[in-house]
């Protein structure tokens, strides 16, 4: 540091003594200027003289969009000369210095909250890209694969992952290869309880990688990753869940045990093609119901039918004395849907939600309960939705299209079918027995990921639970 003072102290006396000479210069022009000026007895005109060709113009006004044709008359004007700064002084070279510095810090600065706000959902909004399939309809042959064909063919296609963090917290899960570039499908709720997590991805040869997160939902319980650094891998063929039948042949393949292991395959048969159920708190969703063994670490696998051609991603078991080999996987028109608006958006925007809580009446209920009909007795309404102010608590929703709500899945298979902005057309029984038909718009039920850098989200021990069809109160449909 004495280097730079004493060099800068040199050259700021040697400036000195010049800006000395040049002000007694300047004292002498000013004083000169002044007494010229001082009787202000004449004021210059600086407007624009027209030309004749266009002072023909009617109307015509100075700096008209004529500046070629304008001639201004300096020849009057004796313009004074421009007085410098008299304390300017150069910046030192230790200022110089010092002023670099402080522009590298701040620009570092600003690349390090930019990468923060990108990174500190596990991605940047670059990294979005929509990827859409076309799901496969089942071949026409009624000649089906056997179990070890199936395997083969798929098994490519499934990995292992290791959701891991810097404090230790691990747990094991299954995904599926959704491109060749590397995006993976699998479940949300497989890092629910690990704050800051990351992923290793082991596929069907043993090879590892890492792997980003890009997007996640709870309501499906779907989430994307994205292989680093890594591409050529196998797709699968994804059915058209929407053609399965009941008692049909499927396996299930996953990694339950141990992510790096060799996948393990199960078999079974559909059990029911959309049973609905209540997959975490108040919210419902349709889904696959297999007996299929479905273990833990095999959420995020593949759900296969008997030609090769995966048509769920298995998600939580059903655990308990009451049940037996009772599995769910999420159907791939569902995945289709969610993984299309994840991988373009980072979130579901288009799924539709009437936005009201709801106890179902039966015709059991009814006579118990005392209802004077049968469909969905309100038990609130929220205030974003389309039938605040025209409903309220009490109110019953008789009929849904024109169609009368025996149970809730009639209404609730509408709204899931239909997108945010759709119009439905609602009857409502007021308290007094009275009925009127509304037009509403059905909003948009934005979710939310359980990914989290800081707090941990739900339980992964929580398991589904079938709607209390006797008076439950659940968020319609699938949630606020």
């Amino acid at each position: 540091m004495e280097n730079f003072e004493n060099e800068n102290l040199t050259e700021n006396e040697t400036e000195g003594q010049n800006i000395v000479q040049e002000t007694a210069e300047e004292t002498e022009v000013t004083a000169a200027y002044e007494t010229e000026y001082s009787d202000n007895s004449e004021q210059t005109d600086f407007s624009p003289v027209q030309d004749s060709e266009s002072a023909n113009h009617e109307g015509a006004e100075p700096f008209a969009d004529e500046p070629i044709n304008a001639v201004y008359d300096f020849e009057k004007v004796d313009i004074p000369p421009v007085t410098p700064i008299k304390d300017y002084k150069p910046m030192s070279k230790g200022l110089k210095v010092f002023a670099g510095i402080m522009a590298v810090v701040i620009l570092m600065t600003a690349s390090c909250a930019a990468g923060y706000f990108f990174g500190k959902n596990g991605t940047a909004d670059s990294a979005f890209r929509k990827i859409s399939l076309s799901l496969s309809s089942k071949p026409k042959s009624s000649d089906e694969m056997t179990a070890a064909e199936v395997y083969n063919k798929v098994n490519k296609s499934v990995v292992g992952i290791t959701v891991y963090n810097k404090s230790g917290s691990a747990a094991q899960a299954s995904g599926v290869i959704y491109s060749k570039d590397g995006y993976i499908v699998t479940n949300d709720h497989i890092y629910s309880e690990i704050a800051a997590p990351m992923f290793k991805i082991y596929d069907y040869n043993g090879n590892e990688y890492d792997a980003d997160y890009v997007a996640g939902d709870t309501i499906s319980d779907l989430a994307l990753l994205k292989i680093k650094n890594g591409g050529g891998f196998s797709v699968p063929d994804f059915g058209n869940s929407k053609e399965l039948n009941f008692g049909e042949n499927v396996v299930a393949i996953g990694r339950p045990s141990d992510a790096v292991a060799d996948s393990s395959i199960t078999k079974g048969i559909i059990s029911h093609t959309k049973r609905r159920m209540q997959t975490t708190s108040n919210y419902s969703a349709t889904l696959i119901q297999t007996d299929s063994a479905i273990n833990p670490g095999s959420s995020g696998g593949a759900l296969v039918n008997m030609y090769g051609q995966i048509v769920g991603i298995t998600s939580s078991k059903l655990a308990g004395v009451e049940y037996d080999s009772l599995g769910f996987a999420i159907p791939t028109t569902t995945m289709k849907r969610v993984v299309t608006e994840l991988s373009e958006n980072g979130k579901v925007k288009s799924r539709a939600k009437l936005g009201i809580t709801y106890q179902e009446v039966t015709s059991i209920t009814k006579q118990t309960g005392d209802y004077k009909s049968v469909g969905l007795y309100i038990a609130s309404v929220s205030s974003d939705s389309d039938l605040y102010g025209k409903a309220q608590k009490g109110d019953i929703v008789t009929h849904v299209n024109g169609k009368e709500i025996t149970r809730a899945d009639i209404i609730l298979d509408v709204i899931e079918e239909s997108s945010a902005g759709d119009t439905i057309v609602l009857k409502i029984q007021n308290s007094k027995g009275k009925s009127k038909d509304y037009k509403i718009k059905l909003k948009a039920n934005v979710g939310e990921s359980s990914y989290s850098l800081t707090e941990k989200g739900f339980s992964t021990s929580e398991t589904p639970k079938f709607p209390d069809n006797n008076g439950g109160t659940f968020d319609f449909p699938q949630g606020e």
